[in-house]
């Protein structure tokens, strides 16, 4: 018969089919056992009586160690008296709907639920609380190669799209693809199959959608490629025959996904036809035109003005074109039919290849810039550089999930542990600036990414620490070759050295002029980065400006939202708190982060209402 008994925690014996495998991070283990302490266990755990007369936990296991950790003497537990496999079902049941499970967790537990213990999916969406389709998606998990199980236990994983074609493979074909991915990434005495993301690696790490390419088609042909016979050579790659392809068609067809792609993308940067624009892929994987520009039908008559577009689709590798008008043009066109169309944008100086390898480059010289400096940086300077660091794009904080089963502490964990070991700050400058510059090393990078870059405020950073004295001198050929011919005449013009007839004569020209001495064009500084965010800024300033000049104060609420959607999408990354100008008496205008006083609206007091609510503490 059920009853409630009080026992002493460590009596409890851990249920060895407890579907969590983990019970979170010590931190979150601190807080329940703070809570447990403060005011009990509001809903004690379920527990079933062994023969042996010794208690099992059902449900509750979090409880239990939180109580254990709190110190507590006692607890009250539920006594049930229901059978081994509904104990199975309510536990599963409990993870489920309390904290959260990784995907491969829900998913052994399931298995067990059906295989073990004879449970149909109806009871089982039923218990969880879940869908049916939810638990089909679940049942992907069974035929992914353990690697991948593990990212996606991190929330690292591939989309649905992804996960689908991954699943379909084989395990065999799921293992080579990921040695390959991963060769370079591991020891000599390393299986790169086997090869484990970490939670501290780059959100990028894994190229899911190279993979899922590389598992959904095998074959990538020579005949829809645009690069020729050099990029082929450079990017490694290797052709075969087709032997069934239909006479009179180049049959040559490569299974390295990753190199194909590779001479494609290069192609775009390098090759394409001059006076075109290069086309961009959205998160869905469409191809479409870049920002200015809008892509014509092809039932729409052509006009003057008009250029040629070209993108890599990133499903079958294949070029894409569409003809392209400079979207103001097409506007002016329609207002009054007599507007000129704006001249096409010209290649720039240095290719997308060229901007990736210098972001590489100035990381490394930021990160031996800091380093230097971890023993002498100027407290105030290391305030500054923090502050820029969580503004830069790369920063997403939505709580530190790390130090749990399955990642190495974090640089902030770690810090935290040292300068506040007792909740009191440990005031040793020497420990606080070394770890400051630690987590300010594994925080910025000036990689070229839509996702992980830290953009300018790294760039900044480096500017603030000298990291262009750590660049190396640039004049080499696999970096120069990045140049268009234009760039690499302004380059040699620079250096007052006279032209040569070819990309080639003047790369070398330049190289031997710059010979063992030390070359640093102006693009790859950091130094340059501060001109571009001052421009930054005063563009946001001047759409303060113009915002202020349209809407009155009294008609604020009134304007559509359309109206605040276009200015917000001309300047993407206008902050919630842009700078405005402070003008003092005989001085010119400077600008300083200050906030403009708020207008009246629901927002705002939305957001006076949460200033309000919310509290600050300090430990001193």
């Amino acid at each position: 018969m059920a009853e409630l008994r009080r026992v002493h925690p460590k009596t409890l014996v851990p249920n060895p089919n407890n579907p969590r495998s983990s019970i979170g991070s010590l931190e979150e283990l601190r807080k329940l056992a703070l809570n447990i302490k403060a005011i009990g266990i509001l809903h004690p755990p379920a527990v079933r009586e062994l023969e042996d007369g010794r208690l099992m936990i059902v449900a509750g296991h979090r409880r239990t160690q939180g109580a254990i950790y709190a110190g507590v003497p006692e607890i009250d537990v539920y006594v049930g008296d229901q059978s081994e496999d509904l104990d199975a079902l309510a536990a599963v049941s409990e993870n489920f709907v309390r904290l959260d499970m990784t995907e491969p967790e829900q998913w052994n537990s399931v298995t067990r639920l059906r295989e073990q213990l004879g449970y149909t999916d109806q009871q089982v969406c039923a218990a969880l609380m879940v869908t049916p389709s939810y638990l089909k998606r679940l049942s992907l998990l069974a035929k992914l190669h353990p690697p991948i199980l593990d990212a996606i236990a991190l929330g690292r994983g591939p989309d649905e799209r992804q996960r689908k074609i991954i699943a379909q493979a084989s395990l065999d074909e799921q293992r080579d693809a990921w040695a390959e991915m991963f060769s370079e990434s591991v020891e000599d005495d390393e299986d790169p199959a086997e090869y484990r993301v970490k939670a501290e690696d780059p959100e990028d790490t894994v190229a899911w959608g190279a993979l899922a390419r590389n598992l959904e088609q095998k074959e990538w042909y020579a005949r829809n490629a645009r690069f020729g016979d050099d990029l082929a050579r450079k990017h490694k790659i290797v052709w075969m025959e087709d032997l069934f392809a239909e006479p009179g068609t180049d049959s040559r067809y490569t299974l390295d996904a990753t190199a194909y792609a590779a001479a494609q993308q290069e192609w775009l940067d390098n090759e394409r036809p001059e006076n075109s624009i290069l086309l961009v892929s959205d998160e869905y994987g469409y191809v479409r035109a870049p920002e200015g520009f809008i892509t014509m039908g092809t039932w729409m008559a052509t006009q003057e003005g008009e250029v040629m577009g070209y993108g890599l689709n990133p499903r079958t590798l294949k070029i894409v074109e569409e003809r392209c008008r400079p979207s103001v043009a097409f506007t002016q066109n329609h207002a009054n039919g007599s507007a000129e169309p704006e001249a096409p944008k010209e290649r720039p100086d240095v290719s997308g290849t060229g901007h990736k390898m210098i972001g590489e480059i100035r990381t490394v010289a930021l990160r031996e810039a800091l380093g230097e400096a971890a023993e002498t940086a100027d407290p105030w300077e290391l305030i500054a550089a923090l502050l820029l660091a969580l503004e830069a794009e790369n920063v997403r904080i939505h709580g530190d999930v790390s130090g749990n089963n399955w990642s190495e502490p974090t640089a902030r964990t770690l810090a935290m542990a040292d300068l506040f070991p007792e909740g009191s700050l440990v005031r040793d400058e020497k420990l606080i600036r070394r770890h400051a510059v630690t987590v300010l090393q594994s925080i910025l990078n000036c990689n070229v990414s839509m996702h992980s870059g830290s953009g300018l405020p790294a760039q900044l950073v480096g500017v603030l620490f000298g990291a262009d004295q750590k660049m190396p001198s640039m004049a080499f050929e696999s970096f120069l070759k990045c140049y268009s011919k234009p760039g690499i005449t302004k380059a040699m013009q620079a250096e007052g050295l006279a032209l040569q007839n070819t990309g080639k004569e003047m790369r070398a020209a330049l190289m031997n002029h710059v010979g063992e001495g030390h070359w640093l064009p102006e693009v790859a500084s950091f130094a340059q980065a501060q001109d571009v965010w001052a421009q930054k800024q005063k563009k946001k300033q001047q759409k303060i400006r113009e915002l202020e000049s349209v809407v009155d104060d009294e008609d604020l609420d009134k304007m559509p939202e359309d109206d605040f959607d276009g200015a917000a999408d001309d300047e993407a990354d206008l902050s919630n708190n842009p700078v405005v100008p402070v003008t003092e008496p005989d001085s010119e205008e400077t600008f300083s982060l200050q906030a403009p006083e708020p207008e009246p609206s629901e927002h705002n007091e939305a957001m006076q209402f949460m200033r309000d609510h919310l509290e600050i503490v300090v430990v001193a």
